[in-house]
């Protein structure tokens, strides 16, 4: 994993180095760029008053469109982006009444558009601390890889490994997007086995009762 972080971050550079080695190059868009293996990720820094002032000059939405349309930085292919706000907001709110209700209505729209619109989540670190220990936490994740698997199947109350032989099968197909327990159910009485469900066709699928042309799809294309 390399880590690249902008020339103009000297700030962001002197954390860093507690839990990497970095290097200092001319980033064309973010501040940080984590790169893999599996490609790399560019994150933009912001205190709350950059943020404030970036969002009042729109310097903020032209930063964004920038990341959202880059496919590549620096040869490597970007597969996340990340605007990061370090600081807290109740710093900027001791006006008056009137103007701090025009002040959060702009900040939630900014807020709402940024993950919506610009399609960049968008992560508060209320302190200094909090900022380190999200850094921190955010390279351990790239490097290992969660920040990109899939959701694990947490909702189900038995670990797998405790489950019959038949249950876990059940398990298995149940995971399948639109299948569900009874349909499930159904594929391994007709079937018997998830190798024979896997190797059949989607209109050979389609005889099981209850498993129309969609389910037959997700089957299909989640077994092959």
């Amino acid at each position: 994993m390399r880590v690249l972080v902008d020339k103009g971050e000297m700030t962001l550079l002197g954390i860093l180095k507690k839990f990497c080695h970095p290097e200092v190059v001319k980033l064309p868009l973010g501040d940080l760029a984590i790169i893999t293996d599996s490609g790399a990720m560019l994150v933009e820094r912001k205190t709350v008053a950059d943020l404030i002032s970036s969002i009042r000059s729109n310097r903020l939405w032209s930063q964004l469109l920038g990341m959202m349309k880059a496919e590549e930085i620096l040869g490597h292919r970007v597969n996340r982006r990340l605007l990061v706000i370090q600081g807290g907001f109740w710093e900027h709110t001791n006006v008056s009444p009137v103007n701090e209700e025009r002040f959060w209505s702009s900040m939630m729209g900014a807020l709402l558009s940024i993950n919506f619109v610009y399609d960049t989540p968008c992560i508060l670190c209320e302190n200094n601390y909090a900022f380190e220990v999200f850094l921190r936490i955010l390279l351990q994740r790239e490097e290992k890889g969660k920040n990109a698997r899939l959701p694990r199947g947490r909702w189900y109350k038995k670990p797998v490994e405790r489950l019959p032989v038949k249950d876990v099968k059940e398990f298995v197909l149940d995971a399948i997007p639109g299948i569900g327990e009874t349909h499930a159910k159904r594929l391994l009485d007709y079937y018997g086995t998830i190798l024979d469900i896997a190797t059949s066709s989607k209109s050979e699928l389609m005889r099981v009762e209850g498993i129309g042309e969609k389910r037959a799809e997700r089957i299909y294309s989640t077994l092959h």
